[in-house]
């Protein structure tokens, strides 16, 4: 339970950049973890466009994606990052209908007649020009949503594509969930790695703590934590924990 309640905020924190009636803007910050969107001049691994799908209580389990400027389309298959590789005409057809469809519906479509627990989607494009578009469809969509809707189909159907037939990314960034509970049942027993801090130390201690490792110290965990999703006993310190990773979606 703590897990689940850890990851149900990991992803509402990504979508939090989402929220809001900010109709469109001029980015400058370039991509990283975490939902920034690229600016013009956009870098090869600069997100392009981002789209996810929550319930009306949870993102967990709905749709995520994201490209990049060239041509990467991400989302997570059974926690890995799996990559499909766009070719240059169908992303430039994707990010113009995508800027079609959202110009002068921007902001957030607030369509859940006062309930607080409505499903939502969330579009988001940066043109040619390096101008951010982006909509928050929230509840049941009305006749005036349809570009909207056709929009969010179109990336879900995407998500589908490049969850069914990616590529695992091995050298993708991962988030390590770390926490103690008694009642867990671990797959196995695993071996912590010397020198890298964990995330209840990152956390300043207490019994549960999530981190985000890149490059070699991603490499290492993974290989010593085994499969993404598996929860797996670890003993730092001497104390029995558990630990579990996941790849981030950029």
């Amino acid at each position: 339970m703590r897990f689940l309640l850890a990851a149900v905020l990991l992803l509402l924190t990504g979508c939090s950049a989402t929220t809001g009636t900010t109709a469109t803007v001029e980015t400058t910050a370039p991509t990283a973890p975490g939902g920034t969107i690229a600016p013009t001049g956009a870098r090869p691994g600069d997100v392009v466009i981002r789209y996810v799908s929550c319930g009306g209580m949870t993102c967990e389990g709905g749709d995520s994606m994201a490209v990049t400027a060239d041509g990467r389309a991400v989302s997570l298959r059974d926690g890995e990052l799996v990559v499909v590789p766009l070719p240059e005409a169908e992303l430039r057809d994707l990010r113009a209908g995508l800027v079609a469809s959202l110009a002068g519906r921007e902001g957030t479509l607030d369509r859940k007649g006062g309930a607080t627990d409505q499903p939502f989607a969330v579009v988001t494009v940066v043109d040619p020009g390096g101008k951010k578009h982006e909509t928050r469809l929230e509840g049941t969509p009305l006749a005036e949503d349809e570009p909207i809707v056709a929009a969010t189909e179109r990336l879900s159907k995407l998500t589908a594509r490049i969850r069914s037939t990616g590529t695992p990314d091995p050298a993708a960034p991962i988030t390590v969930t770390m926490y103690e509970d008694p009642s867990a049942r671990p797959i196995r027993q695993a071996t912590w790695p010397e020198g890298i801090t964990t995330p209840i130390e990152a956390a300043s201690g207490g019994n549960f703590g999530t981190r985000t490792y890149q490059g070699r110290e991603a490499t290492t965990l993974r290989t010593a934590l085994g499969k993404a999703g598996d929860n797996v006993t670890v003993t730092p310190g001497g104390k029995t924990l558990i630990a579990r990773w996941e790849a981030v979606l950029p």
